[in-house]
């Protein structure tokens, strides 16, 4: 009986020892199937970014306003999407002055001490989170998003600028903002010459005395774009990414730098 007891019980921890290995082996595969099958998704999406990228490039020739293309279906359940932005619409926390820093945190409802934090921490190395800077939350941060960048050259367009970072410029008073404001979008102003003869005597006095400085300090047209391309399968998480720094030149976009994810 002690025999018979002892096979059997060597028969079940057989048994037992196949039945987990046949569970691990199609866990494996298992495993081994949903990776290929992933990077056969993230194989599709990157497909569908670089497509959406230069269907950018096609229509930013035909449209150098273009900004936005939206949601775009490739077919075959990818699709796609990418945006412009022009980050010089707002101030470059990485070559902005100290004073243009406090004037806009004041403009915004900063505390003022911030703008030496980031004085601080940029002499380290370029910033590229707000968040990195001691001091700045993410309710800071969402705050100062819409007047603030960490790319471009640190040249301001006055034609895309909001107010509030219009104000920074050196000799730019409420006139001159409101002259920049209000015309931009039939009309905008292309030299900083054409700006000084829309002012009254008082406000072109004050421009004309900061002139050097702010032809250094502002541009008419962006200098730069950045765009953000996105591609991806329908009905998955999988998304691919890529950001893109180009330069407007005659008739196209030229990308100097390409980030992906």
């Amino acid at each position: 009986m002690n025999a018979r007891g002892f096979a059997l019980l060597a028969v079940l921890w057989v048994l037992t020892a196949l039945a987990a290995l046949t569970g691990a082996g199609m866990l494996v595969a298992r495993l081994g199937s949903e990776t290929t099958r992933n990077r056969a998704l993230l194989a599709r999406a990157e497909w569908a970014r670089e497509a959406c990228g230069e269907i950018l490039l096609a229509r930013f020739a035909v449209d150098p306003k273009i900004r936005n293309l939206g949601v775009i279906d490739l077919g075959r359940g990818t699709w796609c999407s990418a945006a412009l932005e022009d980050p010089s619409a707002r101030l470059n926390v990485n070559t902005a002055d100290r004073e243009a820093l406090v004037r806009l945190f004041k403009a915004v409802g900063v505390q003022q001490a911030l703008a030496e934090s980031i004085i601080v921490s940029r002499a380290h190395s370029s910033l590229y989170d707000l968040r990195q800077v001691p001091g700045i939350d993410s309710a800071v941060a969402t705050r100062l998003l819409p007047f603030v960048t960490v790319r471009g050259t640190g040249i301001v367009n006055v034609n895309a600028a909001p107010a509030e970072v219009l104000r920074t410029l050196p000799g730019i008073t409420d006139e001159s903002v409101f002259v920049l404001t209000t015309r931009r979008a039939a009309r905008p102003v292309h030299s900083a010459d054409e700006l000084a003869g829309l002012l009254s005597r008082s406000s072109r006095s004050v421009f004309l005395g900061n002139y050097a400085e702010f032809v250094r300090a502002a541009g008419f047209d962006p200098p730069q774009l950045v765009a953000t391309v996105e591609g991806g399968v329908r009905g998955t998480p999988i998304v691919a990414r890529a950001t893109l720094t180009a330069v407007p030149v005659p008739g196209r976009l030229a990308i100097i730098r390409r980030e992906t994810e």
